[in-house]
């Protein structure tokens, strides 16, 4: 697989280099490894319009940390991207506006390139969640709740049936004269 990165050169048009590759460009929701890229519709509250066009060189929207392997953010056109300095546990990475008739492209060695469209984007990584690990003694109490739940669940609803039974019973009878 060849990647834009890899084939480029100086004064490179990227969009021919990118047709020549074949690389689709996608305007709604897509994800490139650990890296989502989210319509602005979906994610408003986390964009802010970015002022920074993209260099020739690429900006490195996610860096790899021991493989190296670096998320990297090509543009040609009109292409702005704004790194977010948010907390160590914010997901955004930033904001992208792709102009009228430009294309951006996300780079990396494990994942190929994707292509992205005109418009407005927020730039996220996913988080990777691990299975929570439960020592016996908390798997054990979990349990003993859960059963706990279901019995107590049990007795209340036996409790509202005897009720309407005991309501059915004492109804006033009425007996009609033929």
């Amino acid at each position: 697989m060849e990647l834009l990165s890899t084939v480029r050169s100086e004064g490179a048009d990227l969009a021919l280099l990118a047709a020549e590759l074949d690389i689709p460009t996608v305007a709604g929701l897509q994800h490139q490894g650990d890296v989502s890229v989210l319509p602005a519709a979906m994610a408003e509250a986390d964009h802010r319009t970015p002022a920074t066009p993209v260099p020739a060189a690429g900006v490195a929207v996610v860096r790899g940390e021991a493989g190296g392997h670096t998320h990297l953010l090509l543009a040609s056109g009109d292409v702005r991207y704004d790194a977010r300095d948010g907390a160590a546990d914010d997901i955004t990475l930033g904001s992208l506006v792709v102009g009228d008739g430009a294309t951006a492209w996300l780079d990396h060695p494990e994942h190929g390139n994707t292509g992205i469209a005109p418009g407005r984007y927020v730039l996220r990584r996913k988080r990777e969640l691990a299975p929570r690990v439960l020592d016996p003694g908390a798997r054990r109490k979990r349990e003993q709740a859960r059963k706990l739940a279901r019995k107590q669940e049990a007795r209340e609803r036996a409790a509202r049936e005897e009720a309407a039974r005991e309501q059915a019973w004492s109804a006033p009878v009425r007996f009609v004269a033929d």
